[in-house]
């Protein structure tokens, strides 16, 4: 196994744990300038798309998409989803140590997830990633999982049917209602269980 390969996989696996670590401070995800995506990169998660691998390209092209990234500051597509979350759970937070394992092909991580909705019940949320890259270290494949006993509760809370999903409905549904800085504003969350 290529020294050089774990490490970046490594970084890769970190800079994806701080951003979640860090978002209750920063008020912002943004992944490490390393995490590239390949041009026919694909996401897969069997409670999306009937379990369908997706290239990330697709899942971006609809009209009612691309209308809304138009609307996206500076492109983050990343910060709209949690926000999204914060204005159902203000306190909505990554709870789990850093957990990955690099290897030659690419890493898996597993990361934990809670927040308190506003009739008091705690959801959370245990997802397990693994990522595949290229030569270039560019990342070809995004394959991850949830249990739907803990997802569905999740997808419930803001309004989606958890049967017959598609990325689309869901990027869809994030972009519009976490697309304001002020959305999920409502309440400063704590930090806490985020040592890794």
């Amino acid at each position: 196994m290529s020294s050089v390969r774990k490490e970046l996989h490594r970084r890769l696996a970190r800079g994806k744990w701080e951003a979640y670590a860090k978002a209750p401070e920063t008020r912002h995800i943004s992944y490490p300038d390393e995490w590239v995506y390949a041009p026919e990169a694909t996401i897969m998660c069997p409670r999306f798309n009937g379990g369908e691998p997706q290239r990330f390209a697709d899942d971006l092209a609809t009209d009612e998409i691309v209308a809304l990234v138009a609307d996206v500051p500076d492109g983050d597509m990343l910060t709209p989803e949690i926000r999204m979350w914060w204005k159902h759970m203000p306190d909505w937070r990554l709870v789990s140590p850093f957990d990955c394992t690099a290897t030659d092909w690419g890493f898996t991580v597993q990361d934990t997830y809670a927040g308190t909705t506003a009739d008091g019940r705690v959801l959370s949320l245990r997802e397990w990633d693994y990522i595949w890259t290229d030569e270039d270290g560019h990342i070809t494949r995004w394959d991850w999982f949830v249990d739907s006993s803990e997802w569905n509760p999740y997808l419930e809370l803001i309004g989606l049917d958890p049967q017959a999903l598609t990325y689309q409905a869901y990027i869809a549904n994030y972009l519009r209602v976490g697309n304001s800085p002020q959305a999920g504003a409502e309440r400063r969350p704590t930090r806490r269980n985020q040592t890794g």
